[in-house]
C-alpha cells in the first residue's frame, strides 16, 4: 500500500485536511501521521481533536511516502526546528508531492522551498512572526497554486486543495470532473 504523510502539531487546523483524509481512506493510500514531538505526546488540533501521531519526524523515511501534507494552524514554533525543515526539504528535493494549506506554507519557507516556487497562503506581510521565512515576491494572490511538486492553498479552499492533492496522487480516474461534488453541493442523501 502507498502512504501519505500528514504532519500534525498542536494547533493544526484539522478541518483543512478532513475531506482529504476521508477520501484517502477509501483509496490505495494509507495515511500516516507524524509530529515533531515524542510519539507518546498527544497532539491537540485547533478544534481540540486529540491525535496520537504514528511517528516522530526523526522516524520518517521519505522514500516510504508518496506525499507530505502540511495543514495550517500556528506553525511558528517549528520554523527553526531543523528536524522538521530537513524532513520537508527532503520531500521537495526528491520530487515527492507536498501539499501545504493556510499557514502551512510558512514551514515550506523555513525549509527554503518558497525561494524556488510560486505559492499561496493565508499569511500576509503583516504576519511578522513569519516574515523571516516567507518569500513574499513569489506569493500569488490565488486560492490554489501548483508549482513543481508543491500544492499550496488558502485555508478556506480546503475542498479544492483536497481535490488537487487527490488528482496529483491519481486517486481519481483521468478526466473526472468535480470528483468532490458531494462535499460542495448539499443533497438529501
Amino acid at each position: 500500500m502507498k502512504k501519505v504523510l500528514l504532519f500534525v502539531y498542536d494547533s493544526f487546523a484539522e478541518f483543512e485536511v478532513a475531506i482529504l483524509n476521508t477520501c484517502l481512506s477509501g483509496s490505495e493510500y494509507e495515511l500516516v501521521t507524524c509530529s515533531p514531538n515524542s510519539s507518546i505526546h498527544t497532539v491537540t488540533s485547533a478544534g481540540k481533536l486529540k491525535i496520537k501521531p504514528d511517528l516522530t519526524v526523526n522516524e520518517v523515511k521519505t522514500d516510504d511516502y508518496s506525499a507530505l501534507i502540511i495543514p495550517g494552524g500556528t506553525p511558528f514554533p517549528f520554523l527553526e526546528n531543523s528536524m522538521v525543515t530537513e524532513m520537508i526539504r527532503a520531500f521537495f528535493d526528491k520530487g515527492k508531492l507536498i501539499g501545504a494549506i493556510c499557514g502551512g506554507p510558512a514551514l515550506l519557507g523555513a525549509a527554503g522551498i518558497l525561494n524556488h516556487i510560486q505559492y499561496t497562503a493565508s499569511l500576509t506581510e503583516d504576519d511578522s512572526r513569519y516574515t523571516s521565512v516567507m518569500n513574499w515576491s513569489n506569493k500569488c494572490e490565488e486560492h490554489l497554486v501548483l508549482d513543481q511538486n508543491v500544492i499550496t492553498a488558502t485555508g478556506s479552499n480546503y475542498i479544492q486543495f483536497a481535490e488537487e492533492v487527490l488528482r496529483q496522487l491519481n486517486v481519481f480516474p483521468a478526466g473526472t470532473e468535480n470528483p468532490l461534488e458531494y462535499f460542495k453541493v448539499p443533497t438529501m442523501f
